[in-house]
């Protein structure tokens, strides 16, 4: 810190000297080091094979009963439901589950305004525990649609039948709740929060939830395996113990189950096949956690800390078949095992990668990627603080240090102060941006007016930029403005940025680097550029400012990440209004003002 402060580097170690004197140098290796560093993470030498840590879960250890002709029968009940809609569909499910046995309520909900507003209604059965005494609950729900609008019917056939299951057995230790639920997250969420009296209160509720499973299943008649999806809309993740526990009993089911749809590569593929698939699950997982849209209804259990995933049936697609009652037996043996969890997940892993179905990397192996691209921006801002301010300030002659820090200081006292105006100027344009669509009639906010509204705030900025650059060209100002002062509070801004966000959520820390931070690094390298170098800079800052990047990621994102009928901007604004995503605020607070004092930082003089 004090290398980073102090403008004349007096009174310091060899090791600091030479880390001034090379810091530039350093900043850039750093970089090239965490960008190796993330290349490394598919090539298995970080990853380790996964295993349990609580041994008391016990998984695969029962005999599964699920799949008689009364639990078919259950199933069929439900057929009722099919070709109903609305409140008749609600209290046909409720009739069904109180049937079977369990108490049973329908929750009516609205949520949102205008042409976001939804109604619907969640049903939900609770199965007493015969040997507890109602303090915990495991949860297994499924909406009418699966995220890609398609027909989830299946998976609340089998709700019933499941419900018909354990409803005869005796040594459930915990309260079963079924789920049935209208509006997919949108109708998860209303139920947590009513669940746990934020919104409403339910007359018939259990304890605490202790785990979630989440079924989606298309309407076929076979599937090929089941596909695990488990990260939440802030990069949220399951006890890796819970993931291990449903792939461990699809295998002895001989039910394939995959993560994000996608097989390991064969053992007789080469070391660079099995790369590129690593590579590729790496890649789903990292798109999901840093978009954190249409990621699954199990995200809004993650929101309130219950361990949850979705179980996605995989259309038949050569190989294997499994039917409705395998997938079943899967959930049952799941159930069974979670049955046996005297606490709450804790032993196991929080933060991690899957490089494949059986192998993990731990937040330890590569979280250090971030760790070096944030010191590359720090090793950068000290490079450019040293280096700012008149030659007379950094003078080596020894006579001359009263001198020398005089004229650092008078440097400082003229320059920071405008540095820092233009600093606040930008995020107040950024605060506009975010709090503008807030204020707005949420009608008035359509796909067609949001992307209006993002070009005309692209160019309200550009404007605001061009007025920043010329006033620091006007003759009372070009003396005491300096480029690598405001570059060098800019680098240490995103760099603390990153390294927060690299805690929470990795591979929203990485986008953010990517977006903001690799820019600002490439932006500007000397004193006087010219004007081809800076209309140069001004066209890679365009090319990496939010309003075309987010224009652009619409081509990079499949359907299972995000709902591609919506303008990306009004997706994460829809996102961070309802689920707390934390990608909106990135983008209006950090990633465009940053962007703007790129823009600034090239047309300084």
């Amino acid at each position: 810190m004090a290398l980073v402060l102090s403008g004349q580097g007096e009174k310091s170690s060899p090791l600091l000297q030479a880390a001034r004197k090379h810091s530039a140098h350093i900043g850039y290796l750093l970089v090239v080091a965490g960008f190796l560093w993330l290349l490394v993470l598919p090539s298995q030498t970080l990853s380790r094979n996964t295993y349990f840590s609580e041994n008391a879960m016990m998984p695969g250890q029962v005999d599964v009963g699920f799949g008689s002709h009364s639990h078919v029968d259950a199933m069929r009940q439900m057929d009722a439901a099919a070709d109903l809609a609305g409140d008749r569909r609600a209290e046909q499910v409720h009739a069904v589950f109180e049937s079977l046995g369990l108490d049973s309520e329908i929750q009516r909900f609205s949520s949102g305004k205008g042409e976001d507003l939804v109604r619907g209604n969640n049903v939900h059965g609770v199965l007493r525990a015969p040997r507890s005494d109602a303090v915990e609950a495991l949860v297994i729900a499924a909406s009418w649609e699966t995220t890609n609008n398609g027909s989830n019917f299946n998976a609340v056939k089998l709700l019933g039948g499941l419900a018909k299951y354990a409803a005869e057995q005796v040594y459930w230790a915990k309260d079963l709740v079924f789920l049935v639920s209208d509006s997919g997250e949108r109708g998860i969420d209303e139920w947590l929060r009513a669940y746990h009296g934020e919104g409403g209160v339910l007359r018939v509720r259990s304890g605490l939830i202790q785990a979630a499973l989440a079924l989606e299943l298309p309407a076929v008649k076979s599937y090929g395996g089941v596909s695990l999806h488990f990260e939440g809309r802030s990069g949220q993740l399951p006890n890796l113990d819970f993931l291990n526990i449903v792939k461990h009993v699809a295998r002895q089911e001989r039910l394939p189950a995959v993560v994000h749809a996608l097989p390991d590569a064969p053992r007789t593929a080469s070391v660079a096949e099995q790369y590129l698939r690593s590579a590729r699950l790496l890649l789903r997982q990292i798109r999901a956690q840093a978009v954190g849209s249409a990621v699954g209804v199990h995200a809004p259990f993650l929101r309130y800390g219950i361990d949850a995933l979705t179980v996605v049936g995989m259309e038949h697609a050569g190989g294997r078949t499994s039917n409705l009652v395998s997938v079943g037996r899967t959930v049952e043996a799941t159930l069974r095992s979670l049955n046996n969890l005297l606490e709450r997940f804790h032993q196991s892993f929080f933060f991690y990668l899957l490089s494949s179905d059986r192998k993990f990397i731990s937040i330890g192996n590569y979280v250090p990627a971030v760790a070096l691209l944030a010191a590359a921006l720090l090793f950068h801002a000290m490079h450019l603080w040293w280096f700012q301010g008149p030659d007379a300030s950094r003078s080596e002659t020894p006579g001359d240090r009263v001198a020398r820090i005089n004229t650092y200081h008078r440097f400082l006292r003229a320059s920071l102060p405008g540095s820092v105006a233009s600093f606040v100027r930008v995020h107040v344009m950024g605060a506009i941006l975010f709090a503008v669509p807030f204020a707005l009639p949420f009608v008035v906010l359509t796909n067609t007016t949001a992307t209006g509204y993002v070009f005309t705030m692209f160019v309200a900025s550009v404007t605001l930029v061009l007025h920043l650059a010329d006033s620091l060209w006007s003759a009372q100002t070009s003396a005491a403005a300096d480029w690598r002062q405001l570059k060098a509070l800019t680098a240490v801004y995103v760099a603390w940025v990153v390294a927060c966000l690299s805690v929470m959520n990795f591979s929203l820390a990485i986008a953010v680097f990517v977006v903001a931070g690799l820019p600002l690094i490439v932006t500007r390298f000397g004193d006087r550029p010219t004007r081809t170098q800076r209309a140069c800079m001004v066209a890679m800052l365009v090319a990496f400012s939010p309003a075309v990047v987010l224009s652009m990621a619409r081509c990079l994102l499949d359907h299972d990440m995000a709902d591609l009928s919506l303008s990306l901007f009004r997706l994460f604004l829809k996102d961070y209004s309802y689920f707390g995503s934390a990608v909106y605020p990135l983008i209006c607070l950090v990633c465009w003002p940053v962007n703007m004092l790129c823009m600034v930082i090239a047309l300084m003089p």
